[in-house]
């Protein structure tokens, strides 16, 4: 069951999306094929829309619809994409020069897949705008609460960059994966019910992100003035859209930069396979030549969002403090040496005064090469815990977890795992 909270959230990005195309679609003097679909007395979504039209498709209505969802993942403030799309506002100042500058390069390329069918079943050229760029406005949406910068809308896809003169590069990655399975999250646990009660086909998307260090990649400007844009030349920003290509239906594609970068578990991770004369076969590379040759892989979203505990539990609270300041779930790379605290509460259960009958277990998982080479990897106790709190130190660089079970007389009540970065 998701989360109430971020539920609603969902339902308010799902109206302003249709309050806003179903306003631009009237306004073309077309009948709305959204209108069409409430004919019927079972389909009552948009017709309890329109009341509410204006409200729902006021730019305030959604920018505090994507302030709370920021909230909800860790984000404080304002997002950093205030920009048009385009050139990089960390890059503005190689416009209209001949200058080149290494920096590091977040990717990400968004498709919609079978874009081209709206058309052929509808006939409609408006309608098909109208849908397609209902569906850009979802991504971008996505991009701009986790910090993304929308810098080309290609038909019927939106390509990203995550880089940001102020971040890590670690930080950049989690933030495109976060952005892609959430959005996917989003999608399938949101958007596609409400279409499907349209009558309408589920939306599918396939999503590729690769990484290049700074000495991989060149930040300049293109173009012939003044049809010019600043943009990279790098072989891993081509990658992010070429392994969109290889992705399946809502699913993630990523370079094996992003791979190593972060250390990631093969819990997350899995081999693109292909059917060759009746054969199984593994598909382990994005490019395979003798000049080069680089890994891609499957990122497992629905995995990896098993660590996000308020996606578990809509009463169960589990925080953590990373030297007093609160951490949220996956949200960054926290570097080595941090006090960590974890704490379980849950506002009926767990009183003020007393446990209620309440044990908590604590365990943890180390994972990752280095936590390996310290033959310190794999399932253990926390090294302290007091009741509904336990005690932890940022040691290992990779992805690691925390995992609660809390249990009312010997009865399992929740078990809630939450995710750490390490860099």
């Amino acid at each position: 069951m998701m989360n109430r909270e971020l539920n609603s959230i969902f339902e308010n990005f799902t109206k302003s999306t249709f309050a806003m195309a179903d306003k631009k679609y009237k306004g073309k003097k077309h009948k709305s094929y959204l209108r069409e679909s409430t004919e019927s007395a079972e389909n009552m979504y948009i017709n309890s829309l329109s009341s509410d039209i204006d409200l729902y498709s006021n730019d305030d209505f959604l920018e505090t619809t994507k302030e709370k969802f920021r909230l909800i993942v860790g984000k404080e403030g304002k997002y950093k994409n205030q920009e048009t799309i385009g050139t990089h506002p960390d890059f503005k100042h190689l416009e209209n020069t001949n200058d080149i500058e290494n920096y590091y390069a977040t990717s990400m390329f968004v498709d919609i897949k079978n874009s081209t069918s709206i058309y052929l079943k509808t006939g409609d050229l408006i309608w098909t705008k109208t849908f397609k760029n209902m569906v850009l406005r979802i991504i971008t949406v996505f991009m701009q609460v986790f910090d993304g910068h929308v810098h080309r809308l290609q038909g019927d896809a939106v390509f990203g960059y995550f880089t940001w003169k102020d971040k890590d590069k670690e930080d950049a990655v989690i933030d495109a994966l976060n952005c892609a399975s959430f959005l996917l999250y989003y999608i399938e646990n949101g958007l596609n019910s409400q279409l499907s009660k349209l009558g309408y086909e589920p939306l599918k998307i396939r999503i590729g992100i690769d990484f290049g260090y700074d000495n991989d990649v060149i930040w300049s400007e293109y173009g012939l003035s003044p049809a010019t844009e600043v943009t990279t030349t790098s072989l891993h920003t081509d990658l992010a859209a070429k392994l969109q290509n290889k992705a399946s239906s809502n699913t993630i594609m990523i370079g094996d930069n992003i791979k190593e970068l972060l250390d990631l578990p093969d819990e997350f991770i899995d081999i693109k396979t292909y059917q060759e004369n009746g054969e199984k076969k593994k598909d382990y590379y994005i490019l395979n030549r003798e000049e080069k040759r680089y890994k891609m892989w499957i990122f497992k979203h629905h995995k990896y969002l098993e660590y996000f505990p308020y996606l578990k539990s809509d009463m169960f609270k589990m925080t953590c403090h990373a030297d007093d300041e609160k951490y949220n779930p996956n949200i960054s790379a926290l570097p080595k040496g941090k006090s960590l605290v974890f704490k379980v509460t849950h506002p009926f259960t767990i009183p003020a005064k007393g446990t209620n009958n309440i044990r908590f277990e604590w365990k943890k998982e180390n994972r990752g090469v280095e936590a390996k080479e310290a033959g310190d990897d794999g399932w253990l106790d926390a090294n302290e815990t007091r009741g509904n709190k336990a005690y932890e130190a940022t040691a290992y660089k990779g992805h690691h977890i925390m995992v609660c079970s809390v249990k009312q007389n010997g009865r399992v009540m929740e078990t809630l795992k939450f995710g750490i970065f390490i860099k």
